[in-house]
């Protein structure tokens, strides 16, 4: 068939009304299962496509939902991006994405411009979200949900995970094991959720009857290099035999902080991470970690924002998604006592005495 096909044609063909047919295609109730049998294989047999632009111009709409988000560069944010744009793309709704860079003014500079009717509604990705953004977002009724609000009390539909629940379970991974020096690093510290994973980290701690140090406990951004540094100087200083970490990246470097002062992963150092971006499972060894099933929040959240947007009320303003302990190679029970002192000699020294035993045997 030369052209378009029309929903007029493909009306005529599956032998029901025009209405019929924009009522299956919209996934409205009122027809039979045969007649919605029949609709969707004449229209994919036809080529029938919506007009989305003429269906958005009838509700007054734009048919773009706005997306900021914290950076362009991280895994993190990028996996949650997938997940909204999966969703989005399944509604027939296009994404009109931008970046702030932890920059307030320019995320309110964003805000201001996307709510000029440009977009119908916005999700923000960990956003700084000062008290003139909120309230800007409220004064022009722009639809909106936060995805991992820095602080769960901002007055706004939002998403986040069981932090909590999350750290709490991998802590406890490594106490079954058998650790006792469990070091641990924080994340940033105007983030909600770091407080609350590191509540997790202690309770576990507390109940298993150890005591938390907390010279083993450090302040870290979410970066590898962080990760790195401050594990080195932790293994240096008070030789944890396992580190806890708030993200991936920085348990990422803690592996390779344990290998730089000649330790093995998980042997003599286990690593449990947070998060279960995609180089979790493809670093060497695997990363034990708390996932957080970033790419299903993003399409939680957007189905949430799709509600607002049709002018539906949210069952619940704070929305909640659990996490999973991902059990890799990352972590072991710990290995023999060794000399605090010199930590990061002791894979050589050990290496060293049984390659002498080893000579000693063949010379006797």
């Amino acid at each position: 068939m030369a052209g378009r096909a029309t929903i007029a044609q493909v009306a005529e063909e599956a032998g029901v009304s025009a209405m019929t047919v924009s009522n299956v295609i919209n996934g409205k109730p009122g027809a039979s299962d045969e007649t919605r049998r029949r609709v969707m294989e004449v229209a994919g047999r036809l080529g029938y496509r919506p007009n989305v632009s003429a269906r958005n111009l009838k509700a007054g709409r734009s048919g773009l939902v706005g997306l900021i988000a914290l950076d362009l560069t991280s895994q993190y944010g990028l996996e949650i991006l997938r997940g909204v744009a999966d969703e989005l793309a399944s509604a027939e709704q296009e994404l009109l994405v931008n970046a702030t860079y932890h920059d307030a003014v320019r995320e309110k500079d964003r805000i201001e411009f996307l709510a000029r009717g440009l977009v119908d509604g916005v999700l923000m990705i960990a956003p700084v979200l000062e008290d003139e953004t909120v309230e800007l977002l409220r004064r022009q009724k722009l639809p909106c949900v936060i995805i991992d609000p820095r602080r769960l009390d901002v007055p706004l539909p939002r998403l986040s995970v069981d932090n909590y629940h999350g750290m709490r379970q991998g802590t406890q991974h490594l106490i079954d094991l058998g650790h006792t020096r469990i070091a641990y690093l924080r994340g940033e510290e105007d983030l909600e959720s770091t407080s609350i994973r590191f509540q997790g980290y202690e309770d576990a701690m507390r109940l298993a009857g150890l005591e938390v140090d907390e010279r083993l406990v450090a302040t870290c951004d979410f970066s590898y290099a962080c990760g790195f540094r401050t594990t080195a100087r932790l293994i240096d200083e008070h030789s944890p035999t396992a580190i806890v970490a708030g993200a991936d990246l920085m348990a990422l470097g803690a592996v390779d902080a344990a290998r730089a002062r000649g330790l093995s992963v998980p042997a003599d150092f286990s690593v449990v991470g947070f998060d279960d971006l995609p180089q979790a499972a493809q670093s060497f060894p695997g990363l034990t970690t708390v996932r957080q099933p970033l790419h299903d929040m993003g399409q939680k959240a957007a189905r949430a924002l799709l509600s607002l947007i049709d002018g539906q009320r949210l069952l619940m303003e704070h929305m909640e998604v659990g996490t999973e302990l991902v059990v890799r190679n990352s972590t072991a029970p710990p290995a023999a006592r060794r000399d605090p002192a010199m930590p990061h000699r002791h894979a050589a020294n050990q290496a060293g005495r049984e390659g002498g035993a080893r000579r000693a045997s063949a010379n006797g």
